[in-house]
């Protein structure tokens, strides 16, 4: 094949004729091939006229297909893709309830089997109890994640743990997680080990430190 120009018909008469070579024609035949061509003869014979001008049925399929594809990724891959990240709210604590009644509720709910409801009280008798001691201020107003990070400075050895169990609120109430008997049971006993735990003073890790009375 010569690298001279040809006008368009010599042209493809060339490539037919380097085409019809066996070699190209033992690796391209077959129902695969036969299926192919005659898809593409098929587009190509389409064609619909807008304003007397004919358009090409191809191009337009390609960018219907396109089109096809970005709404499925906004209807349905972008939700699941958000559904997996928590937006936090504000901890509803009610000022009246104290962290035994908490504890009591906790423990109703667990015995019923709803462990979501029985995680989510252990947690507010976690910071109830906190605000009883006088270790932590008012915890009214603040996410689950605000009440661990700040009990973590209280409690440095059992920040990890505050901050999962913090975790597990959010993805109960804001992640519509179900829980199950092991998560509620590890909050419970996080709070009955913050109970004898020794508190860190806010004013630094160097402080003297403040035994909490049982």
């Amino acid at each position: 094949m010569t690298t001279e120009l040809y006008e368009r018909d010599d042209a493809r008469r060339v490539l037919e004729t380097e085409l019809a070579d066996g070699s190209y024609q033992r690796q391209f035949t077959g129902p695969l091939r036969e299926a192919i061509d005659s898809f593409l003869d098929w587009l190509q014979d389409r064609a619909f006229s807008i304003g007397g001008v004919d358009v090409p049925f191809g191009p337009v399929l390609v960018v219907l297909v396109v089109a096809a594809a970005v709404v499925v990724i906004i209807l349905v891959v972008r939700p699941r893709l958000q559904s997996g990240t928590v937006t936090e709210g504000i901890v509803e604590i009610d000022p009246r309830v104290s962290a035994e009644q908490f504890r009591t509720r906790a423990q109703e709910a667990a015995r019923s089997g709803d462990f979501n409801a029985a995680a989510l009280d252990a947690f507010r008798a976690v910071a109830r109890a906190a605000e009883e001691r006088g270790v932590a201020s008012e915890q009214q107003g603040r996410t689950a994640t605000e009440i661990a990070n700040g009990l973590g400075v209280t409690y440095r050895a059992f920040a990890a743990d505050l901050h999962r169990a913090a975790e597990l609120f959010n993805r109960s109430v804001y992640g519509s997680a179900s829980l199950v008997a092991a998560d509620f049971e590890f909050v419970a006993q996080l709070d009955v080990q913050l109970q004898t735990a020794t508190a860190q003073p806010r004013g630094g890790v160097d402080g003297p430190r403040l035994a909490v009375p049982q």
